[in-house]
C-alpha cells in the first residue's frame, strides 16, 4: 500500500511554483512602479489588480495540476516516458518516493517562514470579526434603502466591515457634519463595497501575500484598494447622477477627518470611503468626462469570484495543452537536480 507521504512532492511542487511566481510578480510590480499613472487617469480594473496578487497561487495550482494529471485523456504518461527521472503522477505515486525527503524539508521551511504572517492575519481577522459583531448592535439609520450603523469610532470615518456579511458603519460626528447629498454619496460608495464583497477580497489577498510573500506584496494590495475605491466612487456617481457631488463629498469627509479625528485605528479589514493621499486622483477621475450618468453605474462583481472563474477555465486548458510537454519538462529538470 502506498504511503500518503508520497503526495508531499506534489505539495512541494505547488509551493515552489507559487513562490517563484510571487518573486517574479513582485519584481515586475517594482519595475512598473517607476512609471506612475497621470494624476487624472483611471486605475486598471480591480479584477486585474486582484488577479496579479492571486497569480502565484493560481500558477502554482495550474502547474501542480499539469504535473499530477499529464494528458489525462491520452493514456499513461509514465509508460511512455520510462523511469529515467522521478515521476509526479497521481496514478503512480510510488514513483515519487525519492522526492519525499527534500519535499518535506521544503514544505517545513515554507511553513516556518510564513507562520508569523499567517498568525498575524488570523489575529486581525478575529479582531475584525469581533468588531463586526459589536457593530451589528449599533443604532441603524436607513438612507436610500441602505442600512447604516452609527458609531463613536474616534476616527471621523465611514467604512464597510465584514467578509461574508458586510455592514456599513459611519462615525456619528461625521454623519451629523455632512450634508444630505454628501451622506447619500458616502452611503452609496459604501454600498458598492458591500455589493462587491471587498472585505472578502481583501482577506483573500492578504492570505495570498502571507502564504507566498512577494517583494511588492503590500504595494500590490494598496494598488487594489485604490482601484476598488475608484470603482465605488463611480458607482456612487451613477446613483447620484452627479460625479461632482461625489467628489465634493470626498473633500468634505477629508476635511472633517483632518479637523476632528482622534487618531483611532480602523479594523484591519475595513474598506473606507476616506481618500487620504489619493484624494487628488479620485477627485480628478470623478470629474473626468467619461463618468456614468444616473442609472448607468458600473456592474459590481466580486474579484475573488472573477479570478476563480478565469482560473477554472485555464485549468481545463492546462489538461489539454501543454499538459504532457510541460509535465515532462519539469520532471526532467527535477531529475537533473537530484542526481
Amino acid at each position: 500500500m502506498t504511503s500518503p507521504l508520497v503526495t508531499l512532492p506534489l505539495g512541494a511542487a505547488f509551493v515552489a511554483l507559487a513562490l517563484v511566481s510571487a518573486c517574479a510578480v513582485g519584481l515586475i510590480a517594482r519595475f512598473a512602479a517607476r512609471w506612475p499613472l497621470p494624476p487624472a487617469q483611471r486605475l486598471p480594473s480591480t479584477a486585474l489588480r486582484a488577479a496579479v496578487v492571486f497569480a502565484p497561487a493560481v500558477l502554482g495550482a495550474l502547474g501542480c495540476a499539469a504535473l499530477a494529471f499529464p494528458s489525462p485523456f491520452l493514456g499513461c504518461h509514465c509508460a511512455e516516458h520510462g523511469l529515467h527521472h522521478p515521476h509526479l503522477c497521481a496514478l503512480h505515486l510510488a514513483f515519487a518516493l525519492p522526492l519525499v525527503a527534500p519535499s518535506a524539508y521544503l514544505l517545513g521551511s515554507w511553513l516556518a517562514f510564513t507562520a508569523p504572517g499567517v498568525l498575524r492575519l488570523a489575529r486581525d481577522t478575529i479582531a475584525s470579526a469581533r468588531w463586526t459583531r459589536a457593530a451589528r448592535r449599533l443604532p441603524v439609520v436607513a438612507l436610500d434603502g441602505v442600512a447604516v450603523r452609527l458609531a463613536d469610532c474616534g476616527a471621523r470615518s465611514a467604512f464597510t466591515i465584514g467578509a461574508l456579511s458586510p455592514i456599513v458603519v459611519v462615525d456619528r460626528v461625521l454623519w451629523r457634519s455632512l450634508s444630505d447629498e454628501a451622506r447619500r454619496a458616502v452611503v452609496h460608495h459604501e454600498r458598492a463595497h458591500v455589493e462587491r464583497r471587498d472585505g472578502l477580497t481583501l482577506l483573500a489577498l492578504r492570505l495570498c501575500i502571507a502564504l507566498f510573500p512577494s517583494p511588492a506584496g503590500q504595494r500590490l494590495i494598496e494598488a487594489w484598494r485604490a482601484a476598488a475605491e475608484q470603482c465605488c466612487d463611480r458607482y456612487a456617481a451613477g446613483k447620484l447622477g452627479d460625479p461632482a457631488a461625489v467628489a465634493a463629498a470626498l473633500v468634505a469627509v477629508e476635511k472633517i477627518r483632518a479637523q476632528g479625528s482622534r487618531g483611532a485605528a480602523l479594523p484591519a479589514h475595513a474598506m473606507g470611503a476616506l481618500a487620504g493621499g489619493d484624494l487628488s486622483r479620485r477627485v480628478l477621475a470623478l470629474l473626468g468626462a467619461d463618468q456614468p450618468r444616473q442609472g448607468a453605474e458600473p456592474v459590481l462583481a466580486n474579484d475573488v469570484l472573477a479570478t476563480a472563474i478565469v482560473a477554472a477555465g485555464t485549468l481545463l486548458l492546462t489538461f489539454v495543452w501543454p499538459g504532457d510537454e510541460f509535465h515532462h519538462a519539469i520532471e526532467t529538470l527535477i531529475g537533473h537536480l537530484i542526481h
